[in-house]
C-alpha cells in the first residue's frame, strides 16, 4: 500500500512538473515574440527575458537559457497568440496574467523605445490575456520601474 501511495505521489509531481514546463515555454515564447516583433532581438532583451523567466518560475538561469535556446532554435515553428494566451488564461489567475503582461512590457521597453509594432502587440496581448487597459498601464509602469526608466 505504501508503495502505491509513493508511486501515485511521484506520478502527480511529475505531471505537475510537465505542465509547469509547458507553461514556462508558452510564456517564454511570448517573451521572445515580444523581443523580436521589431525584427531584431538584442542582448538586453534576451537577458531581460531570462531574468523574467527565472523570477516568475523560480528556475535557474541555466534552465532559462536552455528554454530560450530551444525556442530560438525552433523559431520557424510559430504558434498563434490565441493558443498561447488561451493556455495562460486557463492556467493563471488575473494577477499572474497581469504580472506576465508586466514581463512582456519589460521586454518591449528593454531597448528604451516602443515602436508601432510593439505597441500594437501589447494592445493585442492585453486583450487576449483578458487584462484591462488600466491594469496594462499599471503593468507598464511596473516594468519601467524595474528597468529604472520611471
Amino acid at each position: 500500500m505504501i508503495e502505491f501511495v509513493k508511486t501515485w505521489v511521484s506520478k502527480s509531481e511529475h505531471s505537475a512538473n510537465e505542465q509547469d514546463g509547458t507553461l514556462v515555454e508558452v510564456i517564454s515564447e511570448l517573451l521572445l515574440e515580444a523581443a523580436n516583433i521589431d525584427g531584431k532581438i538584442d542582448d538586453k532583451e534576451i537577458e531581460e527575458s531570462k531574468h523574467a523567466i527565472c523570477s516568475f518560475f523560480d528556475i535557474s538561469e541555466g534552465q532559462a537559457t536552455k528554454i530560450i535556446q530551444k525556442l530560438h532554435d525552433n523559431a520557424g515553428q510559430k504558434h498563434e497568440f490565441h493558443s498561447l494566451t488561451k493556455q495562460i488564461r486557463d492556467e493563471c489567475d488575473y494577477d499572474e496574467r497581469m504580472y506576465i503582461l508586466s514581463m512582456l512590457w519589460q521586454i518591449v521597453l528593454a531597448d528604451d523605445e516602443i515602436d508601432s509594432l510593439e505597441s500594437n502587440l501589447m494592445r493585442r496581448l492585453t486583450g487576449l490575456l483578458f487584462v484591462s487597459d488600466i491594469d496594462s498601464a499599471k503593468a507598464k509602469q511596473q516594468a519601467k520601474k524595474r528597468l529604472g526608466l520611471a
